[in-house]
């Protein structure tokens, strides 16, 4: 078989690019029969004794002169973008966000790479700035390093840094402490901050986190309250998904003047909100919240809130979010838990798509909310560690539990209290459920063989009885 009538070699070998850039076919004369081919070029098999002449007098620059790059060599700069991009990668380091549990993919190690060329450094900048994640002893230096650079970039600049930027993580230090009077000393998270992202950072920030130092909350919360809320709104278009932990919200009558209201009035509808630790937040912000982010909500976390949070928001937030597949909330030792059967309906009502449900604090849910749960068709979680008890006489009954095993088919995990009606029939039903991980069950009913039932669900015993009185057992899938 001839190769030359190869024309898969010949597409291949003319595709490369070599050198400064020329096709290969432009390195070899035309052959006899008008196509071009490196067999058929006189630098190859058939070359000439006088060619042969020079290249034996000559040194190896006249050889590389005369020759030109090798057949099939292809230069760094002719390298395309996605492969550039999938080169870096394995630069790339994974970082947990242990506020949103999820991991992000840093590529903070691309600062030399960006540095080798101007190709390689329009790849890998972007990839550099994407994400920015400010924590630990020298968070607050690579900070005032990083405004720096967005502020001052100008027409000298290869790019504007702040254009890149996707994602944006600060959190304060949690360690410096003033021994005098005892409160942290550092405190990253300033209005200038804030303003400063959101007039450099805000054409493509989809998602930011803020962790205010807990320290600082008593002594600095006109300072905290100050913070540009509505410009960030107004300014990031593009954000999508906002967490913040142990923020105060400064005590201002709700309106125009109120920062983080403004924001909740002129803010991208969210994706995603997790609020956690966070005080002060008055109720119609809540509910103006809900309002504003409608059927793009699908996340929303509101832990170890105060008196401000009510069951009313919880109800204004399932009646605007249909799309919610992610819930959970609750409430700080100090305040009662609000949750209550108005709620809960109102959320099986309009939030058919909910995936997870966390309700820590919920003690009000009766046996009339709990049936509504075998609706929620696409329920994987579903955790309410104190509804249900004996003491608060909402006690589920077995009809309600055997239908929520019977309906939610795709639980992986469970955790209810269910004193004395947990019989034989609901651990027959389970059966319905074969991608059950985790279930734990308080205040089980006594007498219960359920060795052999968790055995046919492939569950094994994780932690024994407590007490006499009050049964609590975790199982968990076998490994």
């Amino acid at each position: 078989m001839a190769l030359e009538s190869n024309p898969d070699l010949e597409q291949s070998i003319s595709a490369l690019s070599i050198g400064d850039g020329t096709s290969s076919k432009s390195q070899y004369p035309p052959s006899s029969a008008g196509t071009y081919h490196p067999y058929s070029s006189p630098y190859h098999f058939g070359g000439s004794s006088s060619t042969f002449s020079t290249i034996d007098s000559g040194s190896s620059a006249d050889l590389h002169n005369i020759l030109g790059p090798a057949p099939g060599t292809v230069g760094i700069q002719a390298l395309k973008p996605s492969l550039l991009r999938y080169i870096f990668s394995f630069l790339a380091v994974q970082h947990y966000d242990y506020l949103n549990h999820r991991t992000h993919t840093l590529y903070n190690n691309l600062g030399p790479v960006s540095l080798v060329c101007k190709t390689w450094n329009s790849v890998a900048s972007p990839l550099l700035w994407q994400e920015r994640t400010f924590h630990g002893w020298k968070a607050g230096e690579e900070l005032n390093v990083f405004l720096q650079l967005t502020e001052n970039a100008d027409f000298s600049s290869t790019h504007e840094y702040g254009e890149f930027v996707k994602r944006i993580e600060i959190i304060d230090s949690h360690d410096v402490v003033d021994k005098q009077n005892g409160q942290f000393v550092i405190n990253w998270i300033t209005p200038d901050v804030v303003l400063a992202l959101s007039e450099h950072c805000s054409k493509r920030l989809r998602d930011l986190t803020l962790v205010f130092a807990t320290g600082r909350q008593t002594s600095t919360e006109t300072e905290e309250g100050l913070i540009p809320w509505g410009a960030l709104a107004e300014s990031c278009r593009r954000l999508f998904m906002l967490s913040l932990a142990n923020y105060l919200c400064p005590s201002l009558p709700v309106g125009n003047s109120h920062p983080f209201h403004m924001f909740a009035a002129h803010t991208n509808p969210l994706t995603e909100l997790v609020l956690k630790r966070c005080k002060n937040i008055p109720a119609e912000t809540f509910r103006l919240l809900a309002r504003t982010c409608g059927k793009a909500l699908t996340k929303l976390v509101l832990l170890d809130s105060d008196e401000c949070l009510g069951a009313a928001e919880i109800i204004e937030f399932a009646r605007h979010c249909p799309d919610l597949r992610h819930l959970n909330v609750s409430w700080i030792e100090s305040v009662s838990p609000k949750i209550n059967d108005e709620a809960m309906l109102e959320l099986t009502a309009n939030c058919l798509r909910l995936e997870y449900i966390s309700l820590l604090d919920a003690n009000e849910i009766s046996d009339i909310s709990f049936q509504t749960i075998p609706k929620l068709r696409y329920l994987r979680n579903l955790i309410l560690p104190r509804a249900g008890t004996t003491q608060s006489g909402m006690a589920y009954r077995q009809e309600s539990l055997v239908a929520l095993a019977k309906s939610c088919k795709r639980l992986e995990q469970l955790h209810l209290v269910a004193p004395g009606a947990t019989t034989s029939r609901f651990f027959e039903a389970l059966l319905y459920c074969p991608h059950l991980q985790v279930l734990v069950i308080v205040e089980l009913c006594k007498g219960l063989l359920i060795d052999q039932r968790f055995k046919t669900l492939g569950l094994a015993k994780y932690v024994d009885p407590e007490t006499t009185d009050a049964y609590k057992l975790v199982w968990h899938k076998k490994t």
